[in-house]
């Protein structure tokens, strides 16, 4: 989204080097209204002449905001309203415009959402967008959210906007006070002509300190050198909007009644040398954060043992770097006699280890242990001990996936497996705590 302002021109057709992605946050749109964890809605907004009231209706008959079949539709109306976040100003069209300032908010990587859009009558301007989070449009938090737009701090950049009055295209754009050395304004043709906004596309911007790049539809448009660029180096937020009318919107259709931008997602990942992802959607792989994914009940992921009763118990310690785990019924068909003790690992059918585990980035690694001497349900017994019987490490690959290896010293065992929450296993719609916890 813009206000006129005319800067110069630096781009190149370079291909973007990334590493692949791993996903860092995503909203599916599968609730039953918007997430606002995720969003504001920014009802005081009114730039560029343009015709609408933006509201935070997501609920009554003719809401702004429906939430639906797995997508986010922002339906631009036209009713007269006193609009409420103007003052009461009189429109002649309500609408959506929602932003993630202070609620999900990015530092490089590649931001991607799946957009289409309804409507071809004149009058209407869609987009996707972002910016920086010092800018003061609401939410104002007071954390240095006072500088206007488009000032260091509060530069923009558009991922995706098409007008109707010129359908045949789209465009990504860039505001800041710094000319080409920070990006320039470009047009995409639609293939297939204006027909093609009505389809389904992926619309994605891959961002580092030294380049910004483009893409539709995993296909790289075009990339910038912004190395020499002095914004666009502290983190931004993403808008979805529906204008009507003003200075880019044109004139509108006498007979257009109401205007459907919908989302089928909108996602952030970074990049990651354990992952090969070249989008970011829902199949990318999910990071994983041990202070929200860990804790819980996992169990062995592999067709030959599921059903078999074995699992693992993690409790993250985060003041510790550490990871608590304890692992039940690890049967070892050696061991015929509970009597033999240790191979002989606990009981013969019911056999219990735990582990002490560092944690460095995505892996914990350490000894384990077993309890010997102990009766259940009663005080310490004598001779009660837990002695270290071999080490174990786990490595998470995504925010709901991992892979257990250990090593059992005497007798000699060694293995992998891979493992998933219970939850998952159990419940089709589970999401990671790190996808749906609030930012903070």
């Amino acid at each position: 989204m813009v206000r006129i302002l005319l800067i110069g021109v630096g781009l190149s057709l370079a291909a973007s080097a990334s590493a692949g992605w791993q996903l860092e946050w995503i909203d599916r749109f599968d609730g039953e209204g918007v997430n606002w964890d995720n969003w504001t809605a920014q009802t005081a907004a009114n730039y560029n002449n343009e015709v609408q009231c933006y509201t935070d209706d997501d609920s009554s008959v003719d809401r702004n905001y429906d939430v639906s079949g797995g997508t986010l539709k922002i339906i631009a109306r036209r009713q007269d309203i006193n609009c409420p976040g103007q003052n009461g100003t009189p429109k002649s069209w309500t609408s959506g415009r929602i932003n993630s300032k202070d609620k999900r908010e990015f530092l490089y990587g590649r931001i991607e959402a799946r957009i289409r859009f309804h409507d071809l009558q004149g009058g209407t301007w869609p987009a996707f967008w972002m910016l920086e989070n010092r800018i003061d449009e609401q939410p104002v938090k007071g954390d240095n959210d006072n500088v206007g737009w488009p000032n260091p701090g509060a530069s923009e950049i558009d991922v995706w906007e098409w007008f109707s009055n010129e359908p045949g295209s789209y465009i990504v754009n860039f505001f800041n006070n710094y000319g080409g050395a920070c990006g320039s304004e470009a047009r995409f043709p639609y293939p297939g002509g204006a027909a093609d906004v009505t389809e389904w596309h992926t619309y994605a911007m891959e961002w580092s300190a030294d380049e910004i790049a483009f893409f539709m539809d995993g296909e790289q448009m075009r990339s910038y050198d912004v190395s020499d660029c002095p914004v666009y180096e502290e983190p931004m937020f993403v808008l979805l909007n529906v204008a009507i009318g003003g200075n880019l919107g044109g004139a509108i259709d006498p007979d257009l009644e109401q205007a459907t931008m919908e989302v089928d997602y909108v996602a952030h990942c970074k990049e990651s040398p354990d992952s090969d992802a070249s989008a970011c959607d829902e199949q990318t792989p999910q990071a994983f954060d041990f202070a929200l994914d860990a804790d819980g009940q996992w169990v062995a992921d592999e067709e030959a043992l599921i059903g078999h009763g074995q699992g693992l118990t993690f409790d993250h310690m985060p003041f510790a770097d550490l990871l608590f785990v304890a692992w039940f019924t690890y049967i070892d068909a050696a061991a015929t006699d509970s009597s033999e003790g240790i191979d002989r690992i606990g009981a013969v059918d019911n056999r219990w280890l735990t582990a002490s585990l560092d944690v460095d980035g995505d892996i914990a690694s350490g000894p384990l242990y077993a309890s010997t001497g102990g009766h259940f349900d009663a005080p310490a017994q004598p001779g009660q001990e837990s002695v270290e019987v071999g080490s174990m490490t786990i490595e998470f690959s995504d925010c709901d996936r991992g892979v257990v290896q250990y090593t059992i010293d005497d007798p000699e065992l060694a293995g992998e497996f891979p493992i998933i929450p219970l939850e998952k296993r159990v419940n089709g719609d589970f999401r990671c705590r790190s996808e749906t916890a609030p930012s903070q």
